[in-house]
């Protein structure tokens, strides 16, 4: 299927990529990886989709991966990645940035005591419980240092539906992310 959202802004380029594509078809769109360690077929697929998406936001960029995992870019510019079910979310940006795309499902609703406080304030449906999930891993992702607690380090304020916004604190510092419902998936970032 290939590119199915491209969202550039001041700030940042945002980019979904659905997978339908196999290995061999979505490897004439990168560079050449090694998969010597990479067993799985769905992970040998997200990476070549990665690939694919950044050459159509970034051109010939190189990424690789900082000691923590994080990713960065040979080029001047800030790089965040994630992926689930088919899809991949890539955001591309001069400042730090973090992006997390995540199915709304009920699986949220089962681990939702490993990531919310008390202190959040969200309500306890599943979209909403999806979106504040989405804006602590976007969160950590713009860390990119690791060692974070989902439910003591990062709070949620507010999820407002009609502007799209998520208030939350992360490190005593107020972060404003965005969101999108991109078919049955929730996409939030953040460029700070």
């Amino acid at each position: 299927m290939g590119l199915i959202f491209l969202k550039k802004e001041k700030n940042c380029s945002i980019g979904v990529w659905e997978i339908s594509e196999s290995v061999n078809e979505l490897k004439a769109f990168s560079e050449e990886v090694k998969f010597d360690q990479i067993k799985s077929e769905k992970r040998r697929l997200e990476i070549l989709a990665v690939r694919a998406l950044l050459k159509e936001i970034c051109g010939n960029a190189k990424l690789d991966y900082n000691k923590y995992g994080a990713p960065f870019l040979d080029i001047n510019k800030n790089i965040s990645i994630s992926h689930t079910k088919q899809l991949v979310a890539i955001i591309v940006s001069e400042l730090k940035s973090g992006i997390d795309i995540e199915i709304n499902s009920e699986r949220v609703l089962k681990a939702k005591n490993k990531f919310l406080s008390v202190y959040d304030n969200t309500n306890e449906t599943q979209e909403d419980l999806t979106i504040a999930w989405s804006t602590k891993e976007c969160i950590f992702k713009w860390h990119q240092k690791g060692n974070l607690n989902f439910k003591d380090d990062i709070l949620i304020r507010n999820i407002n539906h009609s502007s799209k916004k998520i208030e939350a604190f992360f490190d005593k510092n107020l972060f404003i992310l965005n969101f999108l419902k991109i078919n049955n998936h929730i996409l939030v970032y953040v460029c700070k």
